[in-house]
Order: structure tokens, then sequence, then C-alpha cells
């Protein structure tokens, strides 16, 4: 699906701009119980009348319970970011990747020059936090984070992931919520905004360090990371700007007949619609085949890790290029929404162009559940005729998401190739998306985002209902990698290939 791209950048490659500080006015806010019930009123219509997915893992009963108990809990006046806490808390227990709320509509704003937050880089892996890059020379890249002003690391993740958005029960997503700026953003949301905080670190020698850091914005933190000696090398390897396509390809020299395809998304700049998608993902792939085809290339590593989505179209050209079958494959048995109303309050909000919009009702077909079809949602599509017919292998990972999951799950349905890496960031069976309703909860000022469109992926009935694609090979990155810019996924599948195997 055309993914949100919210917050993708707080975990790699965000560039600081120059900015003074100000203050949070919003520490200080305190909301009304007649304020609060009407938003949350608001928010109830919005998930009710719109939200295709609101029962598709918490069955009616219980949504409703914890509507009303929300509603109910709203009695006396609160601190803001208890408010939002309890409306992000909300949102994410519906388990849907696309559906989150923001504190503001000035995120970016804020962000950068205003939630003064822990000024340290942190990478999650293996159930431990270690840090990446530091505002603190006595804090070198790889020290585990051990405590935050006397709290455990564990106690701090029990707290934080469950408002991060994902879809089902994928723990391989949910951990995002600890890595990067997005774990810094979370902590001052959810937990506390202290002017100090008290660490506690192990040292690469296993002994423990303590520093105290004051809290800072971030583009005053990443400016004191680019000064310090210690990031350097980090920065050199991690802090890297984007490619004007988000796809590139290599030929390993230490495995024959090998091409590794890089996707680090389904986009590409300038690009607008989905036909413009479909024209310039094709333009890339059609030469790399040739180019596959020319260097006699038998072996193809698909890199798809931390892919956060983009372009349906471009996942499934991905797809055709790749598909085993000489004939037509479904990739969607269904999309569906729950309205087909364009003078709908919330359809005003979303972001369905004008003619899109008058168009809606010739898209939807009703059905006797009361719920609308996208009309051709379940085509079958024909494999490319110059598509690669060698041995595949793709990478994947918790934050392959969105339009990622969908190939992945597609793709794994139909024997395209050998998986390798760790369980990926959708659900099997489809997630929600396509298009989006960004709502401002007017009392309060946050920032909704919900989708529109359900999507069944047109692949067998899962096991277990809420789990993404899972891996033939799970292997997962280390802190080894991280600190020696090493890449044991990718080793495992060169070395697999060399052996012949699948």
């Amino acid at each position: 699906m055309k993914t949100v791209r919210l917050l993708t950048a707080l975990l790699l490659g965000i560039h600081a701009t120059i900015a003074f500080p100000q203050s949070d006015s919003l520490r200080t806010r305190r909301l009304t119980p007649a304020a609060m019930q009407a938003d949350v009123a608001y928010l109830r219509r919005l998930l009710q009348e719109t939200h295709p997915g609101l029962y598709r893992y918490v069955p009616r009963p219980v949504m409703q319970a914890r509507l009303d108990s929300l509603a109910g809990q709203l009695q006396h006046p609160l601190p803001f970011y208890a408010f939002y806490g309890k409306i992000e808390g909300l949102l994410a227990s519906i388990r849907c990747a696309h559906t989150h709320a923001l504190p503001h509509k000035d995120f970016d704003n804020l962000f950068r020059r205003t939630w003064k937050t822990l000024p340290f880089f942190m990478v999650p892996t293996q159930n431990k936090s270690y840090v990446l890059f530091s505002v603190d020379e006595r804090v070198k890249p790889g020290y585990e984070l051990l405590t935050i002003n006397g709290q455990s690391i564990n106690a701090i993740q029990a707290i934080l992931e469950p408002y991060h958005w994902d879809d089902g029960f994928i723990q391989t997503s949910r951990s995002q919520a600890m890595k990067g700026w997005l774990f810094n953003l979370f902590y001052y949301w959810f937990i506390d905004q202290p002017d100090t905080y008290r660490l506690t670190f192990k040292n690469l020698s296993g002994d423990t360090v303590r520093v105290e850091a004051p809290a800072m914005a971030f583009t005053a933190a990443f400016s004191q990371m680019q000064k310090l000696a210690v990031n350097k090398q980090m920065l050199a390897w991690y802090n890297t700007k984007p490619t004007r396509h988000p796809w590139r390809v290599t030929f390993p020299d230490d495995v024959p007949q090998t091409a590794h395809l890089r996707i680090d998304s389904f986009g590409g700049r300038g690009v607008n619609s989905s036909a413009e998608a479909v024209t310039v993902f094709n333009a890339f792939m059609d030469k790399l085949m040739a180019t596959l085809t020319k260097k006699g290339i038998q072996h193809l590593i698909v890199d798809l890790r931390a892919n956060p989505g983009g372009w349906d179209s471009q996942g499934i050209e991905l797809f055709r290029y790749l598909a085993k079958a000489d004939t037509a494959v479904q990739y969607c048995a269904r999309q569906h929404s729950l309205t087909n109303d364009i003078e709908s309050e919330f359809i005003k909000f979303s972001d369905l162009s004008e003619a899109n919009r008058k168009n809606v009702k010739n898209e939807l077909e009703r059905e006797a559940d009361g719920t609308f079809t996208l009309k051709g949602s379940s085509a079958r599509f024909t494999p490319k005729p110059n598509r690669f017919r060698g041995n595949v292998y793709i990478l994947m990972d918790g934050a392959s998401a969105s339009t990622t999951s969908e190939f992945l799950a597609v793709a794994h349905a139909n024997r395209v190739g050998t998986f390798i890496g760790e369980e990926s960031g959708g659900a099997y069976e489809g997630g929600n998306g396509g298009s989006f309703v960004h709502l401002t909860l007017p009392q309060s000022g946050i920032q909704v985002t919900t989708p529109l469109v359900s999507y069944r992926n047109a692949v067998p009935e899962p096991l277990q209902k809420g789990r993404g694609t899972l891996p033939d090979h799970a292997v997962s990155f280390t802190l080894d990698d991280v600190l020696n810019h090493t890449d044991s996924v990718l080793t495992y599948t060169k070395e697999l290939i060399r052996k012949g195997g699948k």
C-alpha cells in the first residue's frame, strides 16, 4: 500500500538543520474533561465509520468496551501528554501499522527545536539496547544502555512498546519503538520529560559507566554528535543521504553468478502517481533483467530489509519480474472500505484527490455485509516475459512493512524464493492502508491518521493470524555487525548460495 512515511527518518539517516530551541508549551497544558470527552467522541465516530480494520484483531465487544472505558476515565483534568498517551494507546491497541496519533500538527518543528529528549541514538538488537551515536566522549558506540533515571531498559521497553503502531502481533515490528530518535520521543511522550538523564551503561569490557546528560532537542544533539570523534566512523557508515531512486544492484566478487538487488523503498523521487511509479520502476527492472541475462547471473539476492513500503504497484511489478509460474497470479484477494460516502465529514480530511473523491462511487461495489469492495482489486497479474528464472533469495526484517510486507506474503505463498532474516513487519494475511484520513482532534490538536482500505492478500489462511511472513532461515543482525559494518544476514545468504542450499 502507499505507505504513510511516518517517522521513517527518525530511525536512520535524518539530517539536522539550523534551528533555535524553543520551550514545549504542551508540557504545561491541561485539558478539561469536557474537551477530552469531545475529542474521544469525535475519534470514536471516525473509527467506527471509516476504519476497515477496527475489529480485525480485536473483537467488536472488546473494542467497544475499550472505547467506553476511555470515555469514562476522563472525569478530571489531565496534562496534555497524559491524554495523548491514552489516545495513542487506544489506537495502537487496534493493531494496525497505519493507525497512529502525533501530539501536534507542527511535528517536524517540535522534533527539531523543542522536544528535549535523550541525546543518544540507540539501536536495539538481540533484546538489548546499544549506543550508535553519542553526545558524550565517555560513551562510545556499542555501549549497552542499562538504566535511565533508575529504571531498567527492560521496564522501559515494556512501557513503550504497547504504544507502537504494528500489524497484529509482530514483535520484530514492535521493537522499532526502541530504535533511534523514535525511542527518544516515545520516552518523552509516554514516560517523562526530565531536564537531565541519569544513565547507566555497560562498556565493551563489561564495566559499568555512569553519566549524566542534559536533555537536548534533535538539532542540538545531532550537531554535537557530528563534532565528536567517537561518532566519526559510525556517522560515515550509517548517516547517509538517500539516492534519487531507491533501487540499486551490485555484483559480489566473493560468490559466483550472483547479483544483489537492494530496494530501499517502493517509491522514487518525483513520483506522484501509481502509473508513474510503474513506469520508472519497470525501466529500472527491464534494464536489470537484461544485465542479469548478459552476465549469466543464476542467483539473485533481493534485499528488502528496512523497506517501509510505498507504491503498491511497484510491489506487484517486482513480483511479476520474479514469479515462477507461467500463468497469471492473483496478488490481492480483496480490498474493501467501510464507506463510499463522499460527503462524509471525515472523507474531506483524506488524501484522496478531488477527482478521486468524485469517482469513489464508481470504484466501489456494495456488498451484502454493508462494506464496499474496490473494483478490480482481485485482478490477476501475468509474469513478465523477461523475468528472472534463476534462484531468488529474499532478505527481510521487522522493518519490512506495508507494500513490502504484501510483496513478501504473496511471494512466499507462490514460492518465489528462499526467505532469510527476521519475521516481516506486516501481517501475512494483509493490512490496512491505501488512502488515509489525517484528522485533527479539535479540542486537543492531536493529529490522528487512519486508513480507509482493508487489504486481504491472495495467500492461504495463516496458522496464526496477525503474524508476518516467517523466514525459511532465521538470521538476525548483531552488535558486531553494527560496530564493524558487516552483515551476518547477507554473509549467511552468500554461504547458502555457495552450498547450493535453499
